[in-house]
Parts: structure tokens; C-alpha cells; sequence
């Protein structure tokens, strides 16, 4: 009797870590296609999340891109050590940066990715909720096609999770830090899933 007493308490706390994550494509594929001649320069991720987080996602980033490419992909830091570009590139280039890519690099693809805590209200807050509160989180990805200097792909992947007034918030309850790290790895298992090789 104690272990289905056990079991019960801990399928009601595991549920309640649990929280979707939903993906927006917008207008465009969900695939995106690799092939063996072309380069991928990633630029520096955009995020408020801590320096490990951050280390770990353009890590993470690289490492996927080089193996879909079949290591063609550069990070800012590499793709600077060969080619004549600035040193910030926005997350939504002008058709200027894209230009000064095209004649200054031999890359053919930007990706740029960026996260966002929209909402924080129960990050530091355990117990009951005075008042409704939410934590809010995404990351996007956008590719840039270089040499056509048009954005191609772009994929949203995001979370939340919401307390009532009234309601209790847990331990369990999750940060907008574990937040992005979960819509990052998201997005990132959806490139990998819906990649296309040449």
C-alpha cells in the first residue's frame, strides 16, 4: 500500500514539472536544407540567461550545425579569424549587414538566435500565490540566406507556465532559466529532426 501511495505522490509531482513546449514556424518549412558545399556562420546568441547557459547553448549550436554541414559551420569568433566581418551582427540584419557578409565573407547562410524571458512573476516564489502570476520564455531561430539576402527559416519555440491566485507554486514549479534552456534544446531537436542533406 505504501509503494501505490509512493507512486501516486510522485506521478502528481512529476506532473506538475511538466509544461509544453509549442513551436511557430511561421510562413516558412519546417525543414532546412543542408548541403555538403555550403557554410554556416552562427552568429552570438542573444540571451539573459547565466554565462554557462549561454557557453553551453552556442556550444550545443555549433555542434549541431557542424555535423548536419558536414563541418561547415563557423561561430563569430572562427568565421572572424578568416574573413573581414564586424564584430556585431544583429539579430535582424539590415539588407546592409547581409550585403557586407556577401562581399566580405564566403559564407551562404546566417543563423541567429536569440531568447527572451517575456514574463518572471514566479521565479522566486514558492507557496501560495496572492495573485496570479506566470513565467513566459522563448527562443527563435532565424537563417538568413546570404548570397540571396532573405531570411529563410524561422522557427519560435516557447513555454509558460501559470499559478492562480490562490494556488500554491512548488518547488517543482519551473524558472524561466529552465525555461529557455528546454525551448532552446526544442528548437534545436527540431532542426536536427527536420534537417534535409544534399
Amino acid at each position: 500500500m505504501k509503494k501505490y501511495i509512493f507512486f501516486i505522490f510522485l506521478f502528481i509531482a512529476l506532473q506538475s514539472c511538466y509544461y509544453p513546449v509549442r513551436k511557430d514556424y511561421g510562413i516558412y518549412s519546417k525543414a532546412l536544407v543542408f548541403s555538403k558545399d555550403k557554410k554556416w556562420l552562427i552568429n552570438d546568441i542573444r540571451t539573459g540567461v547565466d554565462s554557462h547557459h549561454r557557453e553551453m547553448m552556442g556550444k550545443e549550436t555549433l555542434q549541431l550545425f557542424q555535423n548536419l554541414s558536414n563541418g561547415n559551420a563557423y561561430d563569430l569568433k572562427m568565421a572572424k579569424a578568416g574573413n573581414l566581418i564586424q564584430n556585431n551582427i544583429p539579430f535582424e540584419p539590415e539588407s546592409e549587414d547581409l550585403e557586407a557578409l556577401k562581399n566580405n565573407s564566403d559564407f551562404n547562410f546566417l543563423v541567429n538566435i536569440y531568447t527572451m524571458k517575456v514574463r518572471n512573476g514566479l521565479d522566486n516564489s514558492i507557496g501560495t500565490q496572492y495573485e496570479y502570476n506566470k513565467n513566459e520564455t522563448f527562443t527563435m531561430m532565424d537563417v538568413y540566406d546570404i548570397t540571396t539576402m532573405k531570411k529563410i527559416y524561422s522557427l519560435k519555440a516557447y513555454s509558460e507556465v501559470s499559478v492562480d491566485k490562490d494556488q500554491k507554486a512548488t518547488i517543482f514549479t519551473p524558472t524561466t532559466e529552465m525555461m529557455t534552456m528546454k525551448n532552446f534544446r526544442s528548437l534545436l531537436k527540431s532542426v536536427k529532426k527536420n534537417a534535409v542533406k544534399n
